[in-house]
């Protein structure tokens, strides 16, 4: 059933409902074919979680509504729900009202000053991880991206060096940390999540780590005391907060951090390896604009434009934040639909990102459409990978500088080569879970 509504919006259910199961099936089975199929059915698109009812937002203006309109529409929703016994109350999971204080007390740790700071960092563990690459080795990239990520921001969020237990013990947990949130969101059943199987418990296991660590730098930072730091641990004991919030908001950051910037940086070597005169392209930028022995400075991204404009469309082609939901908090309508509190709404970066009449081609890797010419033609609001409004990410620009430079100072040193034979199924259509994985990703080096 379609309908198209008094505000210009289509409005309609999904065809394709099994009985009692709704559309789980093909959401879990074929998630992002699933969801390109819905752009096709209307701008708001009714679909069934089981006997739950769901509303899939596929347009950019319905998208920036529910995201904007905090009165009627608030964090929440069956997939998020699945989160939140771990991540506690960090700044991801609480309400708008306590949001808004979070985030104005986290605010300074990523303003433009305090990432100043955090190119040195970035720069050095980048060149570390790579350094050690030997000439004609294959290597699985996501889990040097993995390892990468997780020390970058280890460090920028307690201000360690490099050998500290903290950096390591994060580092080494978060691969299984991550494919155990992963697990949990799929899963069917709560009852299931608790079953003592042996991914339950490594899962719980590296839960145990990853607070273990995070509440030890808690703890050092209060001994030592904040001082003058600039990193996320002082700014908070200058803001007064107890060791449990402390604990909720970097617990928060690692989750929301680690796993979406590695697998957005896998991604990015992946289609650089597949196209090696953008590669080389992009690797003469990265020696023009980084020379050998001087740190990055503050306008490093607009000397590495090409390398962001890979990352942009690498966010673009496979947002890492691909899937997510709100709850309706208020009577409201949206598409010219009335909506109860209560009601599911999901929503999908990738679904926009993925729609032809939005981007042409969509199924190109193309770096030149951030081009400013192209970009400027570009719908308002079709591009969101890190979402809108109040919420939207508040380390957006952290993250985009932390896999550029990751990306030009691999690809300076570094030629990555896809093994012989066909692509792989699962890089041609991933299944994703929290994010979307290119793991496993074998390519081959080359030193340049």
């Amino acid at each position: 059933m379609t309908a198209t509504t008094s505000t210009g919006y289509l409005a309609s259910r999904a065809p394709g409902a099994r009985p009692l199961l709704g559309h789980v099936p093909a959401l879990f089975r074929d998630p992002l074919p699933f969801l390109r199929s819905l752009a096709e059915q209307g701008d708001l698109v009714e679909i069934r979680l089981g006997p739950q009812r769901a509303m899939m937002v596929c347009s950019p203006g319905l998208f920036h509504q529910v995201l904007t309109d905090t009165r009627h529409f608030d964090k929440g929703g069956p997939l998020f729900d699945k989160l939140r016994w771990f991540l506690g109350d960090g700044l991801g999971s609480t309400p708008h009202d306590v949001h808004r204080r979070q985030r104005r007390q986290l605010q300074p740790a990523f303003r433009p000053d305090a990432l100043a700071r955090y190119l040195e960092v970035m720069a050095e563990e980048t060149r570390a991880a790579s350094s050690d690459w030997q000439d004609g080795a294959v290597i699985e990239v996501e889990q040097h991206a993995y390892q990468l990520i997780a020390r970058i921001i280890t460090r920028t969020m307690f201000s360690v060096d490099g050998s500290s237990a903290a950096v390591a013990g994060i580092a080494e947990a978060y691969p299984e940390f991550h494919q155990g949130i992963g697990r949990h969101m799929r899963s069917p059943s709560r009852l299931l999540d608790r079953l003592p199987t042996p991914a339950n418990r490594r899962f719980r296991q590296v839960c145990s780590t990853v607070s273990r660590e995070v509440e030890a730098a808690i703890e050092a930072r209060r001994r030592d005391g904040a001082g003058t730091g600039h990193d996320l641990l002082a700014l908070m004991v200058r803001e007064g907060l107890s060791d449990r919030e402390m604990r909720d908001q970097v617990v928060t950051m690692l989750t929301g951090g680690i796993g979406t910037s590695a697998s957005a940086l896998g991604w990015a070597l992946f289609f650089l390896s597949r196209d090696p005169a953008l590669a080389d392209a992009v690797a003469r930028e990265a020696r023009a604009a980084l020379p050998v022995g001087v740190d990055p400075g503050r306008d490093v991204l607009d000397r590495l434009d090409l390398a962001r404009r890979v990352v942009t469309e690498t966010l673009r082609y496979y947002p890492s934040a691909w899937f997510y939901s709100r709850t309706v908090t208020a009577p409201v309508e949206l598409a010219g639909r009335r909506l109860r509190p209560g009601t599911a709404i999901l929503l999908s970066p990738y679904l926009i990102h993925h729609r032809a009449d939005l981007y042409p081609e969509p199924e190109l890797f193309d770096a030149d459409r951030w081009s400013p010419a192209r970009r400027a033609e570009m719908a308002h609001g079709s591009y969101i990978p890190f979402g809108a409004g109040a919420r939207k990410c508040i380390g957006d620009v952290y993250a985009l500088t932390e896999i550029t430079l990751a990306v030009a100072v691999i690809t300076r040193r570094w030629r990555l080569e896809p093994l012989p034979g066909p692509v792989p199924r699962h890089l041609l259509e991933p299944r994703p879970w929290t994010v979307i994985h290119p793991a496993p990703l074998h390519l081959r080096l080359h030193r340049r």
